[in-house]
């Protein structure tokens, strides 16, 4: 089983993540560090992938990044080759083999730069994939297109979605729960599983830095998707 990751610095390992998707855009990394944690294997995604005895295709997770890109071109962790949603960051997940999964862990930095949420309605959303867009109005359209994307360019995966979690102060519980629902709502109407991680068992007492997880956090994250997805 090949598994690829599609996420931001939570989801982070220094000779891990691609160095640059091809274009020079250089990922930036949360992980290592000692107050968080220091051994890969206590990330949440090798976690998984130990339980499952599965490779790592590609994981794609950059610090900083967003789902949503609403600039010209690139600037640091953000732009329209940096969003979680650009062509550039989705055709990469294929890079070292087709994946049979795809873990997408997007929405936390949305949320925390107050980018514009926007609405989901399932009964005018799009049925067939966009492959021209670089910028969206708002967080929700942008989700949708990452979807749709991923279901195109490996329409043999099994996409599984994790939502933000709580933080200390990165973004306040109403906005928080504001994000999840909008992703909840994408996810069903594709037919993508979706676990909440409000309810991993995470709490703020396990994150030192108020947004990353330490070890034992990301034991709650690994625990949540296995349960939701894999057993």
């Amino acid at each position: 089983m090949i598994v690829s990751i599609l996420g931001d610095s939570i989801s982070t390992f220094e000779g891990y993540i691609p160095e640059a998707d091809g274009i020079n855009l250089k990922h930036r990394k949360r992980y290592p560090q000692d107050t968080l944690l220091t051994d890969v294997n206590e990330t949440w995604w090798m976690r998984v992938m130990n339980e499952l005895g599965a490779t790592l295709g590609i994981n794609d997770s950059w610090a900083g990044s967003c789902v949503r890109n609403k600039i010209d071109g690139n600037q640091g962790d953000v732009g329209e080759d940096a969003a979680m949603a650009s062509l550039t960051r989705i055709k990469n997940l294929g890079a070292n083999g087709t994946p049979d999964v795809i873990l997408f862990f997007g929405g936390t930095n949305d949320a925390g730069r107050n980018y514009t949420l926007g609405e989901f309605d399932p009964d005018t959303a799009p049925a067939s994939v966009d492959l021209t867009t670089k910028k969206w109005d708002s967080f929700a359209d942008s989700y949708v297109c990452a979807i749709l994307r991923m279901k195109y360019f490996y329409p043999n995966a099994r996409i599984y979605a994790l939502t933000p979690s709580f933080t200390k102060s990165y973004y306040p519980n109403e906005r928080l729960d504001s994000f999840v629902t909008v992703i909840k709502s994408i996810c069903a109407h594709y037919g993508v599983p979706c676990v909440d991680l409000r309810e991993s068992g995470l709490t703020v007492d396990m994150l030192p830095d108020g947004l990353h997880p330490n070890a034992v956090g990301m034991k709650c994250i690994s625990e949540a998707v296995m349960n939701s997805f894999f057993r």
